[in-house]
Order: structure tokens, then sequence, then C-alpha cells
């Protein structure tokens, strides 16, 4: 049997997936990203394959959920993905790739995406990787703020031009302390 680590941060706990719980995972990851709005702009099928699909991510690198403790429901989560990975987009040779970090709308401002981040990054650097990589849409402004204050730094240099319609992105890495 294998053990799960588990972080309790309030009445959160961040911790891996489970099996039972990866179509819930998928579902809190569409939503996360606001397509269940009224109104809000539908992934393309490749996109949405990507979203629901948690049990691929989990089975290609690790599956992080935010749990809430008092209600036993999901609200957030992010995906660290091996340099390799046919998940990956970003990572190269060193590095770990985090991909769909994703926290409910309900529950954001409680410091989620930091605590998925920061718990990302722990994990890369036990598992000896040299950085994390990640991008995100260049007009998320939010996210952006909150990947420069935790230390993530743009690379300029690896934002590739996106044909229309696809989203424009930006690309952050942030250096493992483990591997100084």
């Amino acid at each position: 049997m294998t053990t799960q680590a588990t972080v309790a941060t309030g009445t959160y706990v961040i911790r891996e997936a489970r099996h039972e719980e990866y179509d819930a995972v998928g579902r809190l990851t569409y939503q996360g990203f606001g397509h269940h709005l009224p109104g809000s702009r539908q992934p393309d099928g490749e996109r949405l394959a990507l979203l629901l699909d948690a049990e691929a991510r989990a089975r290609e690198g690790v599956l992080l959920v935010a749990e809430d403790t008092d209600t036993g429901r999901l609200v957030g989560t992010a995906s660290l993905l091996p340099f390799g990975s046919y998940l990956s987009r970003q990572a190269e040779e060193g590095e770990v790739e985090l991909r769909l970090l994703a926290v409910l709308p309900e529950a954001r401002r409680a410091g989620l995406g930091q605590r998925l981040l920061d718990k990302s990054a722990r994990i890369a650097a036990a598992r000896g990787a040299d950085r994390v990589v990640l991008d995100t849409a260049v007009d998320n402004e939010p996210s952006q703020r909150l990947y420069r204050r935790l230390g993530y730094v743009r690379r300029l240099e690896r934002e590739k031009e996106r044909p229309a319609p696809k989203v424009q992105l930006v690309v952050y890495t942030l250096e493992l302390a483990a591997s100084r």
C-alpha cells in the first residue's frame, strides 16, 4: 500500500488525488477555468479532453487536490508533469511542468493557488528537478502576479507565437533551491 502525503492548510488539505476522485477532479478543472459559467467561451475538443481527463494527468505525473476538510469537497487542483510527458508542453530537461492549476471561484482568495504551487515546488525538488515551468494566458494578470510574488520569472525567450484562435501564452520558471 502506498501512502499519500498531505499538508494541512487551515480548513484545507493539499494532497494527491485518489483514483475514485478523478472524474470529480476533471469537472473541478473545467469549472475552475470558468467554462461552466453562463456565456463563457467553451474550450475546443482537445482542450476539453485535457481538462476532464484527470486520470491521464495522474498517470503521467502527480495530480494534486485541495480538499475542504469541513465538507470533504474538492475545491482546487494542479497537475505536475515530468519532462517527456506527452501532456507537457513547456518542460525541458531538468524541469517539471505545472499545468492546469485551478481553484473553484467560490474557494478563491483563501491562498489555495499559492499552497498548490508551494506543494508542487516541494514535490519537484524532491524528485530532483532543477526548475518548475508553467505557462498562462497573456491576459491572466492575477495569476501572473501570484507567480511573480512566489519567485517565478517570466521567460520571454521561451514564448512562441500561437495561431488564432489559440490564446497567447507567457512562460514562467521557478529555480528550485535543491538544485542550487
